[in-house]
């Protein structure tokens, strides 16, 4: 159990989760982090832009960066032959 808090990212910007939120561990946290940059990238997808720059970095209250999630890492492509 711990905070866990889910900071975007890009090689400029960021926007930093000032809340956080309890979870199981880091399981469960890398689970939340692959939820929200799906969800991130249909909202853009919905507005025909696909940008692919940003990541999820999840942070651990004690421990520190656990897990950092590309967004480009989020999905499968499957193109036609």
């Amino acid at each position: 159990m711990g905070r866990y808090f889910f900071h975007l990212r890009d090689h400029t910007d960021e926007m930093l989760d000032p809340d956080g939120v309890e979870l199981s561990g880091i399981v469960e946290a890398c689970s939340v982090a692959l939820e929200a940059a799906r969800d991130t990238l249909s909202h853009d997808m919905k507005n025909g832009v696909l940008d692919l720059r940003y990541r999820i970095d999840v942070e651990h209250a004690v421990a520190g960066l656990v897990h950092s999630l590309p967004f480009k890492q989020a999905f499968s492509v499957i193109e036609l032959d």
